[in-house]
């Protein structure tokens, strides 16, 4: 059934029971799900079918959770019934607390009224109060979905943590999937090359309720240097992410490591030649102050080189190179603004004053109108651009991401 005709059923009865019943698969099957929410009291919820009411239920399954679905999988429960006039009216009652689990038999709907949303006819409840927390297979595979976006090496390292961390008190978020805390270190040796260096880096240690990764005792002190094996992000946006695979050694004896470090958190300076003032170095990021040709003062903020976060010697040419051709520069940010906002007949609906009325604009009065605020650029070229829409959209601005290429494109409105 498509979807216009699943939002017409669900949502004002316009089919019989029967037709109803077909629209599910002739095969049961079974699923443990959560319940997220049922009705409980107010106005008549559900559509009648005879003397019978259909029922439903929301649930999910968190312990499936990944990128796209954070709280995992999720859809409706249905079922027939007759109201009760003792206790809760559409038996069966779920108990929708967030710990409570039940086994289904259930049947699946062909028919979807909400993207990724699968839905199913309740047969029977199997069992209640289900404990997963015992099922080797959900955490082997919620091991395998965070795991999925890492390279398959595994590399030995010895690391310099910034911050104090103590897993044991960390709460979770998801009962039956992987929880992680972030700690970052500013100084690495690999051992495969033995060079210790500088690096702005993300170490990711994993845990689980059941503590089947057995990371739930990890305690340690920040300026601690440690020996581990991890697995890195292969996400472009998660350059310098690691998983902790295992702790090797705490207490780790290491003194160019930890002059490293401590280099890598002292604040300092950044001089390019050509532009008065120098840039501040803290954190693994340069920031200055760039005046353009047509006086607009804009923020520059230059990512550090990745072995090196007192340097910024590879983002510092793309910006010369945006400065050598600034109006070529804003005419292809400016371009792409429009490109997102603007109507194809070449004009723009701002949202304008007090009382945000709409005006529409050419857009060579919406360009001239616009400045460049801040710029990001890291040290392959790529980055971003916060556009200063001048209150033609209340007060939002713009976000541009600039990729490696030298193409852009537009991320929409903030603030």
């Amino acid at each position: 059934m498509n979807n216009e005709a699943g939002n017409k059923f669900i949502n004002d009865n316009s089919v019989s029971k029967q037709e109803f019943m077909a629209q599910f698969e002739d095969e049961s099957m079974e699923i443990v799900v959560r319940i997220r929410d049922i009705w409980k009291k107010g106005r008549k919820p559900f559509p009648k079918f005879g003397r019978e009411s259909l029922a439903s239920a929301d649930y999910n399954m968190p312990w499936l959770a990944d990128q796209e679905l954070r709280n995992g999988p999720y859809g409706k429960l249905f079922w027939f019934c007759k109201k009760s006039l003792f206790g809760y009216p559409y038996k069966p009652e779920f108990n929708d607390h967030r710990i409570c689990l039940y086994r289904l038999r259930v049947r699946k709907a062909r028919f979807l009224d909400k993207p990724r949303a699968e839905h199913y006819f309740l047969e029977e409840i199997l069992e209640e109060n289900v404990d997963l927390i015992k099922d080797d297979e959900v955490y082997k595979n919620a091991l395998g979905r965070y795991f999925a976006d890492t390279d398959e090496k595994i590399s030995e390292m010895t690391v310099l943590i910034n911050h104090d961390f103590d897993i044991s008190k960390r709460e979770f978020l998801h009962p039956y999937s992987v929880n992680n805390f972030i700690a970052g270190f500013k100084a690495v040796r690999f051992a495969d090359s033995g060079k210790a260096r500088m690096i702005d880096g993300q170490l990711e240690i994993p845990f689980d309720a059941r503590d089947f990764i057995s990371n739930r005792n990890l305690k340690i002190s920040a300026g601690s240097i440690i020996k581990i094996t991890a697995r890195k992000r292969t996400a472009p946006e998660k350059e310098n992410f690691f998983v902790l695979d295992q702790l090797l050694e705490t207490g780790v004896k290491d003194n160019e490591l930890r002059g490293l470090g401590k280099e890598a958190n002292t604040p300092g300076t950044w001089h390019i030649d050509g532009i008065e003032d120098d840039f501040d170095v803290n954190d693994g990021e340069a920031v200055g102050w760039v005046t353009f040709d047509n006086g607009n003062d804009v923020q520059v903020t230059l990512e550090c080189d990745d072995d090196n976060l007192r340097s910024a010697a590879s983002a510092t040419p793309h910006l010369m190179k945006i400065l050598e051709d600034q109006a070529a520069f804003e005419a292809k940010v400016f371009e792409a603004v429009f490109e997102d906002l603007g109507n194809k007949d070449g004009t723009i609906n701002t949202r304008e004053g007090e009382n945000m009325s709409s005006v529409t604009i050419s857009k060579e009065e919406f360009i001239k109108r616009l400045r460049i605020s801040d710029l990001w650029i890291n040290p392959d070229g790529s980055g971003a651009v916060r556009v200063n829409l001048n209150s033609m959209f209340t007060d939002h601005a713009c976000n541009v991401a600039i990729y490696a290429d030298g193409t852009c494109e537009s991320q929409g409105l903030i603030g």
